[in-house]
């Protein structure tokens, strides 16, 4: 079984909304003996909160239901899981930090370097960026990038 980790800042809306895409393809194709994800903040600001009511609304919308609470990532996460993905570089360099560890540190990658539109960008964080428009945009972009992510994990190119 392939263990998968998404990072955000406080996991309350881009982490946890990729974890719930995620594990919404991988049920759809009848994957869940071969795929466990999960997700994580790389602060401790949320902890224990639920998904940032409109983050859980966008993903609604598209028939997503969204449920977790907010963990702090911690450096026993990269014993835990396979692929570590960032949304966005300050995530990837929190992560990273941790650990001096080369092994460790190849599990990290930025998640919209599977972006086919934008590779290499930042997930925008929406949380201060206001109105559903922000979240509506951020769950377009997780959709088609774990899309993409799960066709190389197929393929195992990942």
């Amino acid at each position: 079984m392939k263990k998968i980790m998404f990072v955000c800042l406080g996991n309350i809306c881009r982490s946890p909304v990729a974890e719930a895409v995620m594990a919404h393809l991988i049920a759809e194709k009848g994957l869940q003996k071969k795929f466990r994800v999960d997700s994580s903040g790389t602060s401790a600001f949320h902890v224990g909160a639920d998904p940032d009511p409109r983050m859980a609304a966008a993903a609604e919308k598209k028939g997503i239901a969204m449920d977790h609470s907010a963990q702090q990532f911690v450096k026993e996460h990269f014993s835990k899981n396979d692929l570590i993905f960032a949304m966005d570089k300050s995530n990837y360099a929190g992560v990273t930090s941790l650990t001096q560890n080369s092994k460790f540190r190849d599990k990290v990658h930025l998640f919209r370097d599977f972006d086919l539109q934008e590779i290499g960008s930042d997930v925008p964080d929406p949380y201060y960026r206001g109105g559903m428009a922000a979240f509506d945009e951020v769950f377009e972009i997780v959709e088609r990038t774990c899309q993409e992510i799960l066709t190389k994990l197929l393929a195992k190119k990942l």
